[in-house]
Formats: structure tokens, sequence, C-alpha cells
């Protein structure tokens, strides 16, 4: 039976979407309003002009701004965001003489906002393949919608006279509802009972390692006739939808862990190839130490940012186990409700598998990058020693050479003054130049040409020459003995 053949009855599809309002360090993200300005767009493709302004009726709006302050003073566990009639109603006709309706219900719970935007043909029997209307060009897809946590696709319809297995139905209602997005239909991967009729989960996973949620295709088919459990079904959306969001935050804490996770490990392999560095230091001191302080620099931003994941993947860890507990609490009032026929393995399975899979795993990824973070933060500390100790050295040996050289020249002016006291009138000391050059046959120096043009000062220039040589000679002689007595006497003392 193709799709063409196969009728249904009363089909309804619902969007429950979730995005991030507020994290730890911001009271309200940068694209908290992204989920409200998005929806409010969908309108454009059902025909639904008035769509675009629901955002008008909720609280969080003033004067067509996002303006999150009016929603201060009041609960937020679960805040309806339009008050007081909780949600607004549109609808639109298409061709063959079809009503379409539609209701938007927003929420905030707690941190995150929530929604709830169905789509329906109440009382109407129309072919599967027209489930497509519902989905046009894809808009209710993750990759248009973007909400940041993720989303699920709700798709209820009646089964009138089909004689076709239920899951073969449900396929066909997924392939007609994705008719218009060209991407692979998703693959069933769980299905039970809910109040006495067959729901069936399909779930399409990107071939990546723990993928945002929002590349995750969620849809749900629930086939039965839904009057008859109205009052069921009413009070059981609340509980779904709370449920939907503690399903999406553990995905999004699992993705947001094992991008801290990679990142952790990335640090970690670079952190291990500068321990190696550490056994091929140069010798030269002035290198050693200019290479010691690039590695201090480059270790610590490191050691830092490791630390920093591995405090994110603790959140993330605690997020999931929190959030795992919620999903039980929401999952036990659904049973509460349900009947002695129901089903709900599905929803059990994601409890009993994915939860604990991922809250093990994170404590797998902690045991293995916590001792290394230990070992690193022991080697900054090791290298900030050793610069520690390099800058000593190089402060010792700059002192000792000015040490050095105050006494230098101090011995060379006491010297100078002794011997200016002792040494009235000085040798000749042009004349002894002079005799000096002429012995080792080098050129005369015209010196004594040059001071004779200073008479008066010529004299006074030499004496001052000579008792400074005199001061030299002495100090070279005197200095280094100063100098290790000096030391000698410190290290004593």
């Amino acid at each position: 039976m193709t799709q063409e053949n196969l009728r249904i009855k009363n089909p309804s599809v619902t969007l429950y979407a979730f995005h991030l309002r507020s994290e730890m360090t911001l009271e309200v993200v940068a694209d908290a309003p992204h989920l409200w300005e998005k929806l409010r767009h969908i309108g454009e493709f059902f025909a639904m002009p008035d769509f675009q302004y629901f955002t008008d009726k909720m609280i969080c709006y003033q004067n067509g701004q996002y303006d999150p302050d009016g929603e201060q003073g009041q609960p937020t566990y679960f805040l309806e965001l339009i008050q007081p009639a909780g949600l607004l109603s549109f609808s639109s006709g298409l061709e063959d003489n079809l009503k379409l309706g539609a209701s938007i219900y927003p929420l905030r719970l707690h941190d995150t906002y929530a929604v709830d935007l169905t789509f329906f043909l109440q009382n109407q029997v129309v072919d599967v393949n027209q489930l497509s209307r519902f989905n046009p060009q894809g808009c209710l897809m993750p990759n248009h919608i973007q909400a940041s946590l993720g989303q699920t696709l709700l798709l209820s319809v009646e089964p009138i006279g089909n004689e076709i297995a239920d899951q073969d139905l449900a396929d066909e209602c997924v392939n007609a509802l994705l008719q218009e997005t060209h991407q692979p239909s998703p693959p069933l991967s769980r299905e039970g009972r809910l109040f006495g009729s067959p729901i069936f989960e399909y779930e399409l996973i990107p071939k990546l390692y723990a993928p945002h949620p929002n590349e995750l295709t969620h849809i749900l088919v629930w086939l039965g006739k839904h009057e008859e459990v109205s009052e069921l079904v009413e009070k059981a959306n609340l509980w779904l939808i709370n449920l939907l969001n503690c399903r999406h935050k553990i995905l999004f804490a699992y993705h947001q862990a094992c991008q801290s996770n990679n990142s952790a490990r990335q640090i970690y392999n670079a952190l291990e190839a500068k321990t190696q560095e550490l056994k091929q230091l140069p010798e030269a001191p002035a290198e050693r130490l200019k290479f010691l302080e690039l590695l201090l620099n480059q270790t610590s931003h490191d050691t830092f940012e490791y630390a920093r994941h591995l405090r994110n993947l603790s959140d993330h860890r605690t997020t999931i186990k929190t959030n795992t507990s919620n999903y039980a609490k929401w999952l036990e009032h659904l049973r509460d409700l349900s009947l002695k026929t129901d089903d709900l393995t599905f929803l059990e399975d994601f409890h009993e598998q994915i939860c604990r899979h991922h809250h093990q795993q994170l404590g797998i990824d902690q045991d293995y990058l916590k001792p290394a973070h230990q070992l690193f933060s022991q080697m900054t500390a090791t290298i900030l020693g050793m610069v520690h100790i390099g800058e000593q050295k190089q402060q010792i040996s700059r002192d000792q050479k000015f040490q050095f050289l105050i006494t230098f020249i101090g011995a060379a002016v006491g010297a100078g003054a002794i011997s200016a006291t002792v040494i009235q009138n000085p040798p000749d000391l042009i004349h002894l130049v002079s005799q000096l050059f002429e012995s080792a046959q080098l050129p005369i120096i015209e010196l004594p040409q040059w001071l004779s043009l200073f008479p008066g000062l010529s004299n006074d220039i030499l004496k001052v020459i000579f008792h400074l040589m005199v001061g030299g000679v002495a100090s070279l002689v005197f200095t280094p003995l100063i100098s290790f007595i000096s030391r000698l006497f410190t290290r004593n003392k």
C-alpha cells in the first residue's frame, strides 16, 4: 500500500523545543531570545501572518523587544510566558478545503525556555502524504529551529481502515513528514504503548561522537484515537514537556563534557611534551633562563586551562546526574497516569541506558585526567622555582660585578690619592713614553707638541694621569683580594 492509499484522521505535529535561557555565569545568555525569534517566522510557511506577533503577548517582550525583566518576581520552575491565557491559537485555510489550526505554548523551566508548538487538522481525513504540509521546506527541523538544547517532534495520527502494520504506518508517516527536507528518514530506535496506543521512537544521529543536540532528529509517532483519553493526554503533556527537557539537557551536557574532555586531552599531550623539554635545557645560563621563562608562560596558561576543563567536566557530570534524577521523577508521573496495558520502556531505556552510560563515561574521563593535573601543577611549580633560582644567580652575578667595579674605582682613587701625597714630583711621563715608543720602534706620539698648546695645564694633567695609573695598578692587585675577603666574611656571617 502506497502513501497515496493510506488514510489518516486528526493528524497533528507538536514541536517541543528547548533553548538555554541562563547559566551559572550569566543571568541571561546572549542568544536567550533566539528560539522566539526563530518561531516568529514559522507563520510565513503556513500562511499565518498573525503568528509572527505572538511575542507581543509574552511577558518577556516589551514594545516588540526582548525584555527578560518581565519574568522577575515569578516562580521559574514552570512559568507560562503568555499570561493569563497560557497559549495562543491561530488558523489558516489550505487547499482542498482543509483548515490548518495551530497553537503555541511558551514556557520557562528554571534556566530553560521551552515551547509546545502544535499544528493540526481537526476532524479531517487526509492522505498520509499530506503530512508534508506540517513541515513545509523542513521548517520544523533542528537545522532550522536551532534550539540550543535540542528538540523533539511528536506526530499524532489516527489510522482508519488501513490494512497495514502499525510500524509500517509509522514509517510512512515519518517519510511523509520529512518529504521536503531532503534528508534521510531516521531509523526506528524503540517502541512502546502510551494510553493504550502504540508509539514509535525514531532518531537520526550524525556519525559523530556526542553530536550537538540541535543536530539530532528525534521523532515520536503516536497512533490511536486520542480523543478518548484527552484528559489524560492534557495532563500528561506537562509531564512530557518536563521529561523531554531533562532528556535534552542530559544530551547537551554530555556534548559539552565531551568537548571539555577532548580539549583537556589535547592540553594533556602538549604538557606531556613540555615535561620532555625540561630534560633538554640549554647549558648557557642566559639562554637557559630565557627558555625556562618561555616554558613557564606556556605551562602556566595550559595548566590553568586544563584545570578549567576539569572543572567543567565535573559541572557537566553534575548536570547529568541532576537531570537524570528529574527525568526519573517525571517518568514516574507518567507511569502513574498510564494504563495497565501501556509499555513505557521506550522512555525507561533512555534513563537506564543512556543516562547511566553518560554519567559513568564522564567518571572514567575524570579519573583519567585528574592525576595529571597534580603532575602538571607540580611541573609549573618546578619551572617557577628554576626561573627564580636562575634570576637570583643572575642578580648575584650582576651584584658581584658592580661590587668589583666600585671596589676597583675606590681602590684606584684611594691609591691615586696616596700616590699624590707621597710622590710630589712624578717623573717626566712624556719623555718616558717617547723612550718606550722609540725602543719598540713605534711611531712617536705627538703628545708633547699637543700638550704644548696648553702650557698651563699640561703638567697638572700629566700628574693626574700618573697618579691614576699608579692607583689603577694598585687596585688591580688589591681589588680581587678585597672582594674575596668580603665574600668570605659574608658567607661566614
